[in-house]
């Protein structure tokens, strides 16, 4: 089964109650902790601007800027899953990701958001059939990132802001958007990433959630 399938079954096994064993759990998650280990404050930031000279170079790249924040999250007990017998869900945690990207053609910052998991490869998936991306950490060198567009997925559905469809944009592997290497960067340009898209989504929904 591909990690795609098993990241589209996942959810729906946890909202129907059904207890995975844990050495499924491990089997889902043993990569993508080796890249960051669980913490309380586990977070790892990674980002590229592209100068004109790489753009010149690959003029069909739509990317020009691209940020990625993934996150280790505890949940607490009113967000875990509860089993068909009624018990909390064995797992506590989940692996959360921001990724924004400024396109050509497009004036405002794009963002994708989901949960990532890992098997085969580290996928970071968007829900409702968004499509996703996977990670590639280089072993030699813990400060570069590949994300690659070009997966089973086949494309990432990016907004302006959470839900805003109307505006959406499914970014897709074309010959100079298959794969982005990024650099390890201060977790500040993160949050500050984060920080903005809150804010739009508060603009947005007037607070709601």
């Amino acid at each position: 089964m591909s990690l795609r399938k098993i990241g589209a079954l996942l959810p729906a096994a946890i909202a129907f109650g059904l207890s995975l064993p844990a050495a499924a759990d491990d089997a889902l998650y043993a990569k993508i902790k080796s890249f960051l280990p669980p913490g309380l404050d586990a977070k790892i930031c990674f980002a590229r601007t592209y100068d004109a000279k790489h753009l010149q170079k690959h003029p069909k790249q739509k990317v020009t800027e691209i940020v990625f924040f993934l996150r280790y999250t505890m949940l607490a007990d009113d967000e875990r899953a509860v089993t068909a017998s009624g018990d909390l869900h064995p797992q506590d945690f989940r692996y959360d990701y921001t990724l924004a990207a400024k396109v050509k053609g497009t004036p405002e910052t794009l963002y994708a958001s989901g949960e990532c998991g890992s098997t085969t490869a580290i996928a970071c998936s968007v829900e409702c059939d968004g499509g996703g991306v996977e990670l590639e950490p280089k072993t030699s060198d813990p400060y570069t990132l590949l994300i690659r567009l070009d997966t089973d997925y086949t494309y990432i559905r990016m907004t302006p802001g959470c839900g805003d469809e109307s505006e959406a944009i499914h970014l897709e592997p074309g010959e100079d958007d298959k794969l982005f290497k990024l650099s390890k960067v201060p977790l500040l340009l993160c949050q500050s990433m984060q920080e903005n898209l809150e804010k739009r989504l508060e603009d947005q929904y007037g607070g709601e959630p």
